[in-house]
């Protein structure tokens, strides 16, 4: 039977049971007792209140009315007629009727407020318990599916549905054949207009209540409660709940991701440092026979030009192993630098001769000022961070034009500038080329490369106090540009 036909029928008969007590009273006073108007009608008040108090205004009414046609009928003058021929008893049942009718109203509105009252109560403690198994919940298991089984066990619902805003994916709690409400569901979920706030409807088997989840501006889903006998405080409360539920889940999902990275950055770093030192054990015994052969043993012309190959090849590889070990140094966003005194200049030489294997054939211009203050820096690490710039500006240019190293300095800063004369940089890419293994979209298939060298000047420059930044040169070329905080002058002697 429908929830209101159920409630029509308890009204009935608690009304025809009032009736009953009206009539009760009236035989007692009437036939056993003979009572007077006045002493009848403090009863009828009296069953009037009881009834008000017990079952509502409705009932109380009608008991009122009931009593109002007794009391006129067989008390007030002429007895057994609706008719009062004294005007005194005519104020006198005015005066009960409104005196009845008043209590009723005061005695439904106290019962109606000490209902409310304790349904708020019976809320708070609901949401309380719902709040403490929503930070219990399993990790291994699907968060939206768990809310909505949560909160149909501990409120009572038919049926809870959860629309996760990500996936789509519907996540329900209960008797499936309530579902009525799938596609509002997944507009609430996707942000519809109409359906931002708390929105109520009723079907022929139950009333349904669709309301959004969402924590700031962050919309999570949307969820539809079957069976809905709940206020929409106590809705937007459990949405809260649910909201603050997802968005913590996501963080906890975040923070793990985030230390398996730590966590792998960490292994890198043993595993470069492993290999550099196993790679430099036989490097410096191959670099020392090789010593040993020019030294000890005479040779043609052509066998020497084999042996400065062997010798050129062992220096550059031995400077790429130094260059690892170097990068093994690095955390993401936490290089450990040394810092002492140094020359930017002496730094942007040594970087040069680093790297002049690849600048065999290629034009440098270093400009760098006399009498340039000096850096507290890593000096390392400082360095590899402007091989890392001068090494990207050898590979995106075209090997017949220059590449142009500039420092100059300016309010406390060494700013460092390195310039090519290739295609430059994209717009939509300066900021996302620093990022780690981020590869140009038009020359990731042409230029080989990891992606890592930028973010790891990067984050050497920022672990430093500086800043670096990239643009594009107005006659064409890319510059990239770093600042470095000078020696102070209080800690220079």
């Amino acid at each position: 039977m429908p929830k209101q036909a159920t409630r029509n029928l308890i009204r009935g008969v608690r009304s025809v049971a009032g009736l009953g007590l009206v009539a009760a009273t009236t035989w007692i006073a009437f036939d056993e007792i003979h009572a007077n108007a006045l002493i009848t009608g403090f009863a009828y008040v009296l069953i009037v209140l009881i009834v008000a108090a017990r079952w509502g205004l409705i009932e109380s009414l009608l008991t009122s009315v009931a009593a109002m046609l007794c009391l006129n009928y067989f008390f007030l003058p002429p007895v057994g007629s609706l008719t009062i021929a004294d005007p005194q008893n005519w104020v006198a049942l005015f005066a009960f009727m409104v005196t009845a009718v008043t209590a009723s109203q005061l005695s439904a509105s106290a019962r109606s407020r000490a209902a409310e009252a304790q349904a708020r109560r019976v809320e708070v403690e609901q949401l309380y318990q719902i709040s403490l198994s929503l930070l219990r919940m399993d990790a291994t298991r699907s968060p939206g599916l768990q809310i909505a089984e949560k909160l149909k066990d501990q409120l009572g619902f038919q049926s809870v549905m959860f629309c996760d805003s990500l996936s789509g994916e519907v996540f329900t709690a209960g008797n499936e054949n309530t579902i009525v409400c799938l596609d509002a569901l997944r507009a609430a979920a996707n942000g519809d207009a109409v359906w931002r706030t708390t929105r109520r409807a009723v079907t022929d088997s139950a009333e349904y209540v669709i309301f959004p989840v969402a924590f700031g501006q962050a919309l999570f889903g949307s969820i539809c409660v079957v069976g809905a006998t709940i206020s929409d405080t106590a809705l937007q409360a459990l949405a809260n709940l649910a909201a603050s539920a997802l968005e913590r889940n996501r963080q906890q999902i975040a923070l793990g991701r985030f230390e398996v990275a730590r966590e792998n950055e960490r292994l890198r770093g043993v595993l470069l440092d492993a290999l550099a030192h196993e790679f430099l054990t036989p490097l410096t015994s191959i670099k020392s026979a090789i010593s040993t052969v020019r030294t000890e043993y005479s040779h043609d012309e052509e066998e020497n030009e084999f042996l400065t190959v062997i010798e050129e090849e062992s220096d550059k590889l031995g400077e790429m192993i130094n260059e690892t070990t170097d990068m093994a140094r690095i955390e993401p966003g936490h290089p450990r630098i040394r810092r002492r005194r140094t020359h930017v200049a002496a730094l942007i030489r040594s970087a040069a001769q680093h790297l002049k294997n690849l600048l065999r054939g290629r034009t440098l211009l270093i400009d760098i000022p006399e009498g340039i203050p000096e850096l507290e820096a890593d000096p390392e690490m400082v360095e590899l961070a402007i091989r890392q710039l001068i090494g990207n500006a050898i590979k995106y240019s075209p090997p017949e034009t220059a590449i142009e190293v500039r420092a100059t300095c300016t309010e406390g800063f060494i700013e460092v500038q390195v310039r090519d004369h290739g295609a430059g940089v994209r717009d939509d890419e300066i900021e996302s080329i620093f990022e780690r293994f981020y590869r140009g979209k038009r020359v990731k298939e042409a230029v080989a490369g990891t992606g890592m060298g930028l973010s790891i000047a990067r984050d050497i420059v920022k672990a430093h106090g500086g800043a670096m930044w990239a643009a594009n040169a107005a006659d064409g070329g890319g510059c990239f540009f770093f600042t470095l905080p000078v020696v102070p002058p209080e800690s220079k002697s």
